[in-house]
C-alpha cells in the first residue's frame, strides 16, 4: 500500500513537471540585472544561470562570462549581452528566414538601435543633441525605407530617459529606457 502511493506521487509529480515542461528561450536581460543597475555583474551572472538551471533551461552551449565580456570591464553592458543572442556573426540560433528565437536586437525591421547608435562621438554617454540628431536620422531613414512609424507617439523623451538628471544617457539608463519601451510596445 505505501509502495503504491509513493509510486502513485512520483507518477502525478512526472505528469505535473511534463505539462509544464522546462523553461525556454534565452533569459532576458533583466533576469540577469538583479539589481537593476543597467549592468550585469560576474555574480549576478553566476545566479541567474544557476537559476536557469534551477529551471530546466539548456546551459551546456550557453557562452562564459568572460566571452561576453568583450571589454573585459568586470561587467555585462546590454550591449555585449545582446551580442549573445545573435551569436557569431550577428546570426543566434535558428536565424534565418522570419524573425523567430534568433531575431535579436539588431535583427530584422522592427530592431530597436544600440547605444552605440545613438553615442555619436563614442565617449559612453549620450547628449541630448546626440540623442535628438540620432534618433532624427533614424526616423527619415526609416520612413525613407517605407516603415510605418505607429510606435513614435510613444517614443520616450530625452528626459524621461535621463533617471539621474546628469544631462547624459548612461548604457544602463539607455538599455532601461529601450526595455521599459519594448513593454509598451507589447501592450
Amino acid at each position: 500500500m505505501i509502495l503504491a502511493a509513493a509510486l502513485a506521487g512520483t507518477i502525478f509529480s512526472l505528469q505535473a513537471h511534463a505539462q509544464s515542461g522546462p523553461a525556454r528561450g534565452p533569459m532576458p536581460f533583466s533576469a540577469y540585472d538583479q539589481n537593476g543597475d543597467g549592468s550585469i555583474s560576474a555574480e549576478e551572472f553566476a545566479a541567474a544561470r544557476a537559476q536557469g538551471k534551477a529551471e530546466g533551461r539548456p546551459m551546456r552551449n550557453a557562452p562564459s562570462f568572460a566571452e561576453l565580456d568583450k571589454n573585459q570591464d568586470g561587467k555585462l553592458s546590454a550591449d555585449e549581452f545582446a551580442a549573445r543572442q545573435r551569436g557569431p556573426g550577428g546570426r543566434g540560433p535558428g536565424a534565418g528566414q522570419g524573425r523567430g528565437p534568433g531575431a535579436g536586437k539588431g535583427a530584422g525591421p522592427g530592431a530597436m538601435p544600440s547605444f552605440a547608435d545613438f553615442d555619436l562621438n563614442k565617449d559612453g554617454k549620450i547628449t541630448e543633441a546626440e540623442f535628438t540628431e540620432a534618433r532624427s536620422a533614424r526616423i527619415s531613414q526609416r520612413a525613407t525605407e517605407g516603415y510605418q512609424m505607429r510606435g513614435l507617439a510613444n517614443a520616450p523623451a530625452f528626459a524621461d530617459m535621463d533617471t539621474n538628471h546628469d544631462g547624459a544617457l548612461e548604457p544602463g539608463e539607455f538599455a532601461a529606457a529601450q526595455a521599459q519601451h519594448r513593454q509598451q510596445m507589447r501592450q
